[in-house]
């Protein structure tokens, strides 16, 4: 896991270590901090059996972060739906989990990079004014034709920052013969690569029209700032139109009800909204 995750896992660990896995998900079916809840679970009180299971399951070129954000965001979908379909007369929830994670693992095996599932976007982006431009996001990083691009994007979401995904990237280009063994790629590469590849979304989004309704209205979504591990709030004021009904949720709210990896994705589209 990476420093981010770390970190919040150690901010929410008094929080949750105490309480039961029952308790926990009674949480998520009250839709109490759903988010938080579910990447609690993940991260912080089963993420060793998940390892073990990717271990034995995945492919060799598979990212365990990779599955685990896939993981996430499938649990998510529908307002935790397959969370509210446990039932603990029949099993543990450590197993209910363990054979998600397999039959996910199995789905998986296909893919090169994960396929961000939109689906699971809908209940907390419905109601924002740009909730359709977010899923216009992830379908677009979901069939990025640039491979090297789609990684950054997927492990930027994952909560690597760009010196971790330099030094990752440059380990998967010598292992598949695309970057001389002496090279070794720079964090400044892959802020271009991102920033390449944000600019030529938006343009698939929003066409050649450089984004005129967006100049005079600075983005409602609200950051995760991964270089200090911290939450904070845009320094420019909220400027979007006031008839609109749209919830407006600080970042550490979209955090305890979507989850880190939800937060990061609206933190890119605030990117790519700035490129």
């Amino acid at each position: 896991m990476n420093e981010v995750i770390q970190s919040t896992i150690r901010k929410i660990e008094t929080r949750y270590s105490g309480k039961p896995d029952d308790e926990i998900i009674q949480d998520i079916r009250k839709g109490y901090h759903a988010g938080e809840s579910l990447f609690y679970l993940l991260f912080g009180r089963y993420a060793e059996m998940l390892h073990v299971i990717f271990g034995k399951q995945a492919k060799s070129s598979m990212d365990f972060d990779d599955f685990i954000l896939e993981l996430d965001i499938r649990l998510f979908k529908d307002d935790c739906r397959a969370i509210r379909r446990y039932q603990s007369e029949k099993s543990s929830f450590k197993t209910y989990l363990s054979t998600i994670a397999r039959n996910l693992l199995y789905d998986l095996r296909e893919k090169e990079l994960p396929v961000l599932d939109v689906d699971a976007l809908d209940t907390v982006l419905n109601n924002h004014y740009n909730g359709d431009e977010v899923i216009s996001l992830v379908e677009e990083i979901n069939t990025y034709p640039n491979k090297d691009s789609r990684y950054v994007l997927l492990k930027t979401i994952e909560g690597y920052k760009s010196k971790e995904i330099a030094i990752m990237l440059t380990s998967r280009r010598h292992e598949d013969g695309t970057l001389d063994k002496n090279e070794e790629l720079k964090p400044s590469y892959i802020d271009t690569l991102r920033s390449r590849a944000l600019k030529t979304i938006r343009k698939h989004i929003f066409g050649t029209n450089k984004l005129s309704v967006c100049k005079d209205i600075t983005s409602v979504s609200v950051r995760y700032n991964m270089d200090v591990d911290e939450f904070s709030m845009p320094e420019s004021p909220i400027m979007a139109d006031q008839s609109m009904d749209a919830p407006m949720m600080n970042v550490e709210t979209l955090f305890m009800s979507a989850g880190m990896f939800i937060s990061n994705i609206m933190n890119l589209y605030d990117q790519m909204m700035e490129e």
